[in-house]
């Protein structure tokens, strides 16, 4: 099935190609060859064919068990990396929690105050990123370069 389908796409895509060439893909140009073949050639590899693969290395004895060890404390030593931002974060979570349940409970003007969104943007996290556009004017057909 997938072989048909490949197939009706490849023949697709050739067509589409072939009519987008400047020239007609069945004459020979001047080296011999036919023209455009290469390119669709190309295109069919770089689209339809899986990627090829060094085979990997087949580790065996002491060599495996090293591999193996490295491994594991290297996913030891990533677990220990998240549990101990998830503490850090866990941590601010609180002191920001208490904090804000003390200044309820001190002022309520100040404790509406924190919690409403400023109308004013700050600079790193809400600032618009700037962006290249294109200029309102469009192309000047009017222009001449200078001789």
């Amino acid at each position: 099935m997938w072989s048909i389908v490949r197939r009706s796409v490849l023949t697709r895509t050739t067509q589409q190609l072939r009519f987008a060439s400047s020239k007609p893909s069945g004459r020979p140009n001047n080296e011999g060859s036919t023209a455009g073949d290469s390119r669709l050639e190309l295109i069919r590899r770089v689209l339809f064919e899986p990627a090829t693969r060094e085979p990997s290395i087949q580790l065996e004895g002491e060599a495996l068990e090293q591999h193996e060890t490295i491994e594991r404390a290297w996913k030891l030593h990533k677990m220990r990396e998240r549990e101990r931002k998830q503490r850090v974060l866990e941590r601010q979570f609180r002191s920001i929690h208490a904090a804000m349940t003390e200044l309820e409970k001190t002022s309520d003007r100040l404790y509406k105050g924190a919690i409403v969104k400023s109308r004013h943007t700050t600079y790193p996290s809400q600032a618009k990123i700037p962006t290249d556009t294109p200029s309102p004017q469009g192309w000047d057909y009017s222009f001449k370069a200078s001789e």
